[in-house]
């Protein structure tokens, strides 16, 4: 008799931690998406500022001899950071579609 109340309170016991772990879970799972939700908004918007920020500034470039001009280091620069962005934002984002699908 003791035997089997020992066993079933550990049968009950499981039951309510499954039961608060698939809440658990699915609470993860949605912060997961939310995450996911953002980097990917985040990306996004990362790829349109790369892309609108091709044309020069002013003071983007330097006159030549020819009496043309060409992209200086500011330009560069520029753009070096933007396409920095868009790889950090990159990461951002398969990292939480990685944190989501492991979640599923």
């Amino acid at each position: 008799m003791k035997r089997r109340l020992v066993t079933s309170l550990f049968l009950v016991a499981g039951a309510v931690a499954g039961a608060v772990g698939a809440q658990n879970r699915g609470a993860d799972l949605d912060k997961a998406y939310e995450e996911a939700r953002a980097a990917y908004n985040e990306y996004q918007q990362a790829l349109k500022h790369r892309d609108e920020g091709v044309e020069s500034q002013p003071g983007e470039r330097t006159g030549s001899a020819a009496g043309g001009s060409r992209p200086n280091q500011n330009y560069f620069a520029r753009q070096a950071i933007a396409e920095q962005e868009v790889e950090t934002a990159r990461k951002r984002y398969e990292a939480a579609m990685k944190r989501w699908n492991d979640l599923k």
